[in-house]
């Protein structure tokens, strides 16, 4: 017994035409005519949904579609269709069922096998894609988790940094000694003496005990100068007393003013600071002709670094030097005639200038 692949009415095994909708029977018949009279009623109505289909009309292709394989449950071109309207939307997963289904009607159809291939290789590209996509995500989300860490463990450190330095100073501060600074110069002029002084002796009835007379030299002897009549001075002390007679020349009296080499690089350190407030043409101008001075001293030298310190009170109402200033500048941008600067030019030529918010400098 066989079925109308049209309406499902019974038919005989030798009928060609069912009695029911009088359509021709196709299914697995080799008459060309009835082949024939199927496509004539199948290929406009799949032309149809194939025009509804580039127009992007898909639920109306699919429609037509459906209607067809109602009628025509065997027709390869509607399944194949039904395929290229559900690839066009991108449901690659449906598309690839439909071609299987064509190629199971028709083996031989390269054209179908063809797109189940391309459907196939864009799926393995879609799934490609994802699993780059959710590694990419789990390496942002490890990278996210890095960072606050990180960020974590670096406050910490911060906090137990300000803690130990808190405590330090009120350790400090309750032993009268004075708040440490937070910088200070290589080389500072000695004021006073720091040699400790010892008491003086004195005999068994409370009189103060005579010193010893000093050894007179001999006549004839050379008279010999003691070393603390003759202080020895290195080559940045000599550099340092140049540097402010020449800036004396030129009405320029820093309170205080050091020149350090270093023997590994070609540069020079120059620190100066004032005892007073000052402003910044006159932090500007000093540390500019510094330069110009150390430059014209030592030929050999291409970056003079200048340091400026400026008083502070501190916490326990002592005056300290703080470094307020500091920039590089280099014997190319020196010009010839470095004295004749306006004021207002020379912070153009510092390099790397760096000002301590902190520090009071006068504008």
């Amino acid at each position: 017994m066989k079925f109308c692949d049209h309406c499902l009415a019974p038919l005989s095994h030798d009928a060609t035409h069912c009695p029911e909708c009088g359509l021709p029977v196709t299914s697995g018949t080799d008459d060309p005519l009835l082949i024939a009279e199927e496509e004539r009623l199948v290929n406009p109505r799949l032309a149809h949904a194939n025009l509804l289909r580039m127009r992007g009309r898909w639920e109306e292709a699919m429609k037509a579609c459906a209607d067809v394989l109602r009628q025509f449950p065997s027709n390869v071109h509607a399944h194949a269709l039904m395929g290229d309207i559900y690839r066009d939307q991108g449901n690659l997963e449906e598309a690839a069922q439909w071609y299987k289904l064509a190629l199971d009607l028709a083996p031989d159809s390269t054209v179908d096998r063809r797109r189940l291939e391309q459907v196939q290789r864009e799926l393995e590209l879609r799934q490609q894609a994802q699993n780059q996509s959710i590694e990419m995500e789990h390496l942002q989300k490890q990278t996210r988790f890095l960072r606050v860490f990180s960020a974590s463990v670096l406050a910490l450190a911060v906090l137990v940094a300000i803690g130990i330095t808190w405590a330090f100073q009120s350790r400090a501060a309750r032993h009268g000694a004075p708040p440490p600074l937070s910088i200070t110069t290589s080389r500072l002029p000695v004021e006073a003496s720091t040699a400790p002084v010892l008491p003086v002796p004195t005999t068994r009835e409370g009189a103060p005990a005579q010193e010893p007379a000093a050894t007179q030299p001999a006549p004839d002897a050379p008279a010999v100068k003691s070393k603390a009549e003759t202080p020895l001075r290195s080559e940045d002390d000599i550099l340092a007393d140049n540097v402010k007679q020449w800036l004396r020349q030129h009405g320029v009296q820093p309170h205080l003013l050091t020149v350090t080499s270093d023997p590994l690089a070609s540069h020079l350190l120059v620190t100066f600071g004032y005892g007073s407030e000052m402003d910044r043409d006159t932090l500007h101008r000093t540390a500019w002709l510094s330069a110009a001075a150390l430059f014209a001293l030592q030929q050999e030298v291409q970056t003079v670094r200048v340091r400026c310190l400026v008083p502070m009170t501190a916490p326990g109402a002592e005056k300290v030097m703080v470094l307020g200033f500091a920039a590089d500048i280099a014997r190319k941008a020196m010009p010839p005639e470095p004295v004749n600067t306006p004021p207002k030019d020379i912070p153009a030529f510092f390099q790397n200038a760096t000002y301590n918010p902190s520090a009071r400098i006068l504008p």
